[in-house]
């Protein structure tokens, strides 16, 4: 044997030993060793979704679910010919360089009827992080505000305990991000639990949403939405349940500066925090909060306990904070207890019907109501606070 190539053999045998643990598939890499998918991009989205597809069956599939895995996806454009669906995903983060992030778009021909309206859905999940990301619609809103309902981004459904981390969501016709109860959930209620959706923005989206496809699954509980960005928004963030059991929701640190309809939505909702958020130049409410009893028929529920509305700032807005509590269709009302409003501060509200006041507390009277010490400036009717 020639001497030289006997000497390399050592490094021949550890560089096969690594290679051992990792398979390759087209543009994905599984990585055993490390519990790591690595996917790329390529230049033919029939060949990139295929991919993505085959990566997120080997997770979804894998034998050791309650062992962590990462799917690290490299830097580039990923052009997508259909949605891809995780059922059942279990401890996994998807991350990305948000520096240089992977950026999801659905590709040129996508039919939402066939192709789906979302980039990616996750079902029945538990455990799972999306980190780094840039998601991409079909919509920009150049002509006006009015919603393409075919036009999503992320879903989650019935899932339970899920991070979204300085992503990047733009140009959505619908939900750019919901996170609810979905209609195939074996049973009725709500069985969506533990969201964190921190720092990320969202630009020219109609919404973020929970509202659920049927009338016997509710929304989700347990959400903290805190230091997020949103800028150009069409519809609202919208919190919203057609079931008992919503509950536990907490906004908190967010921006949102530009909408055509509100700011925040919130329908249905028990235990609400909605702290220190700057909410400018919305054309509609800034903050409405009210009963949604959609057509159809849903029976009616208790909602609206304890609610703190405190340390926001809302700038230029049609209208400052509504709270309605108003009969279901079905004529269903409670009397909710523990309403605060305080310590905020309300600039150039433009409404100017005298009998819709800045703040609003309609619809119901409120067990244990706290509202002062909010500061008014600029609204244009004369008229701060009206009371039931």
């Amino acid at each position: 044997m020639n001497r030289s190539l006997f000497r390399l053999l050592p490094w021949l045998c550890i560089i096969l030993l690594q290679a051992a643990s990792i398979s390759v598939s087209h543009a994905y890499q599984v990585d055993s060793a490390h519990h790591t998918v690595i996917t790329s991009p390529t230049m033919n989205p029939e060949a990139t979704t295929a991919d993505i597809r085959a990566a997120a069956e080997f997770l979804t599939k894998r034998p050791d679910q309650d062992t962590p895995w990462t799917w690290q996806w490299r830097p580039g454009a990923y052009y997508l010919t259909s949605q891809i669906r995780l059922s059942g995903l279990k401890q996994v983060k998807l991350v990305s360089n948000p520096d240089q992030p992977a950026q999801l778009f659905k590709a040129i021909g996508w039919d939402n009827h066939k192709s789906g309206e979302y980039l990616m859905t996750f079902l029945m999940g538990r455990n799972i992080t999306v980190s780094g990301f840039e998601f991409y619609g079909q919509f920009s809103f150049a002509k006006n505000a009015d919603p393409k309902w075919g036009d999503q981004g992320l879903l989650f459904g019935s899932c339970d305990t899920v991070t979204l981390d300085r992503n990047r969501f733009f140009n959505f016709g619908n939900s750019a991000l919901r996170v609810t109860t979905i209609e195939r959930d074996p049973v009725p209620g709500i069985h969506s639990f533990n969201t964190r959706v921190t720092n990320n923005t969202f630009t020219n989206i109609y919404q973020i949403s929970t509202t659920s496809n049927d009338n016997i699954h509710g929304a989700t509980s347990h959400y903290w939405l805190i230091g997020n960005t949103f800028t150009h928004l069409r519809g609202s963030v919208k919190f919203a349940s057609r079931t008992a059991g919503a509950e536990d929701l907490h906004i908190l640190d967010n921006v949102i500066d530009g909408g055509d309809h509100y700011g925040i939505e919130i329908n249905n909702y028990n235990d609400v925090e909605i702290r220190r958020n700057r909410i400018e130049n919305i054309a509609g409410v800034a903050i409405n909060i009210y009963t949604a009893s959609p057509k159809g028929g849903i029976k009616g529920f208790a909602w609206g306990n304890n609610y703190t509305i405190t340390e926001n700032v809302i700038r230029n807005a049609g209208r400052g904070i509504r709270y309605a509590h108003q009969p279901f269709r079905d004529g269903y009302q409670n009397t909710p207890r523990n309403l605060v409003i305080n310590n905020n501060a309300l600039e150039n509200i433009r409404e100017t019907d005298p009998k819709i006041p800045a703040i609003w507390v309609t619809g119901s009277k409120v067990d244990l109501l706290k509202l002062g010490q909010n500061r008014l400036f600029g609204i244009a009717n004369k008229n701060p606070i009206g009371l039931p």
